[in-house]
């Protein structure tokens, strides 16, 4: 009984753990990390498979790029291999394009490039003729901004692979697009800009107490007397401007009365239809001419209206910027002033006045022709070909065509007034420059009316238009 007691009353101990739980439990969490540690490193590993196929897709890409591009460029090289293209100049001599042909045949050695500077007397003359024979040279000729319509016939546009239209309209003037495109086409790249600018001697406006002309042509008009200068007898020995009824000895009579009619809103063209004579704004920029011409001074016996200026015998010039080189060189002393062209109060339009580059569609290799064209517009190329006209002793070269090169022209003398009137520049596609020129004299004359004048062009653009046009050979 006693014994019954004691086991009874005996405290119950919790019994221990055997040996073997104790290291079973402390298993199972040990195995529990080590599948994490496994788990992540299996990622890891993937991360790494992925990233070296990644790694290994692009190397895959960048090699197959480059065997293609190897490809290409050995059949590109075939293709042009050992031939020439010509390209015809009309103002700067080899000397200017030299280096730049040189450089671009070491970077297409299969390509030979044969420049050629032809007289600008008769120039547009020789040109029909050589496209008309359907002979396959030139490759590359440069055409005046208002040509297209004559030339398009013979031209070979643009490919889309070397310049399409919206690279072309972000890179060049409004002019150009207008001038040198034709229904979604392409048919030159502007090789400078140019326009009708006003030449001062700054001179002789300090002596009439004037500073500069006005940009206010108002303003402009006002100043005409003050700078006209007369001997003790009243004989004109120096005039204000070379504006003038008589246009024998004006060389751009036709290019200021457009201007005139530019400035005035007068309507050139409308569709196929010649409309400058019509309502009362062509009609007013013509008075406007013709008030200004009894008041400047000009004679008929001055020289013609470079000459004159180097000369003394007038004040200001309308001129483009090729013309400053002739005027320094017959007056290295005068003090040279330019100017744009006085406006009227709320608007601004310029006209412009460049040549263009074109290949012309009897090339064997327009492509070839074309990259040639294009490579000529490129940044560098502009700036050395206008640093090879300043070392071939011009004063001023070429202005720049592209419009993210304007900001350029403060490191060029002359070059800001002409950079400032590109934006805002026009000119119409009138075809044949003078032969226009020559109708417009005769109404600034008093030989016609404008309204005859107006039937002449119209007469003119239809013949063009219907492909029956000759450029008559005094042009």
């Amino acid at each position: 009984m006693q014994d019954n007691n004691q086991n009874t009353n005996t405290p119950t101990q919790t019994p221990e753990p055997k040996k073997e739980d104790v290291i079973s439990n402390d298993s199972q969490n040990a195995l529990t990390d080590n599948t994490f540690v496994e788990i992540n490193e299996i990622r890891r590993k993937k991360k790494r498979l992925i990233y070296i196929g990644i790694i290994s897709f692009v190397l895959i890409l960048i090699i197959g790029s480059l065997v293609i591009y190897y490809l290409e460029y050995r059949k590109v090289n075939t293709q042009y291999n050992n031939i020439t293209l010509t390209m015809w100049g009309i103002r700067q001599p080899a000397s200017v394009y030299e280096p730049v042909i040189k450089e671009y045949e070491k970077l297409h050695p299969g390509i030979k490039i044969q420049y050629t500077l032809v007289p600008s007397t008769y120039y547009e003359s020789s040109l029909f003729n050589k496209l008309s024979s359907g002979i396959n040279e030139p490759d590359i000729v440069p055409i005046g901004n208002t040509y297209l319509p004559i030339y398009q016939k013979f031209l070979s546009p643009a490919p889309s692979s070397v310049i399409d239209m919206s690279q072309f309209q972000n890179l060049f003037y409004t002019t150009a697009v207008n001038d040198l495109t034709s229904q979604g086409k392409i048919y030159a790249l502007p090789e400078n800009y140019d326009g009708l600018a006003l030449l001062y001697n700054k001179t002789e406006f300090a002596k009439a107490g004037l500073s500069a002309p006005s940009e206010n042509i108002n303003t402009f008009v006002s100043q005409i007397p003050k700078l006209v200068v007369k001997d003790s007898n009243g004989n004109v020995t120096q005039a204000a401007v070379d504006i003038g009824t008589n246009t024998s000895n004006i060389n751009n009579a036709y290019n200021i009365l457009t201007y005139l009619m530019f400035i005035n809103n007068t309507s050139m063209l409308s569709s196929s239809a010649v409309t400058f004579a019509n309502g009362q704004n062509g009609q007013e920029a013509l008075n406007l001419y013709n008030s200004i011409a009894a008041e400047d001074g000009w004679e008929a016996t001055f020289p013609n209206s470079v000459s004159a200026f180097a000369g003394g015998s007038v004040a200001m010039v309308f001129e483009p910027s090729w013309e400053i080189q002739n005027i320094l060189k017959l007056n290295p002393n005068i003090d040279l002033g330019v100017a744009t062209p006085p406006q009227l109060p709320g608007k601004t339009v310029n006209l412009s006045l460049y040549f263009a580059k074109a290949v012309t569609k009897y090339s064997q290799h327009p492509t070839a022709a074309w990259q040639f064209v294009r490579y000529l517009d490129s940044k560098s190329v502009l700036q050395q070909l206008y640093n090879n006209e300043l070392k071939n002793n011009e004063v001023v070269g070429e202005i720049f065509p592209r419009v993210d090169m304007a900001n350029l022209a403060t490191q060029y003398k002359y070059m800001i007034p002409f950079i400032q009137m590109a934006p805002s520049s026009k000119s119409w596609k009138i075809g044949d420059y003078r032969a226009v020129s020559n109708i417009f004299d005769t109404v600034i004359s008093g030989k016609i009316t404008l309204s005859q004048a107006q039937s002449e062009v119209l007469s003119l653009l239809i013949k063009i238009t219907n492909g029956n046009y000759t450029v008559p050979p005094n042009e």
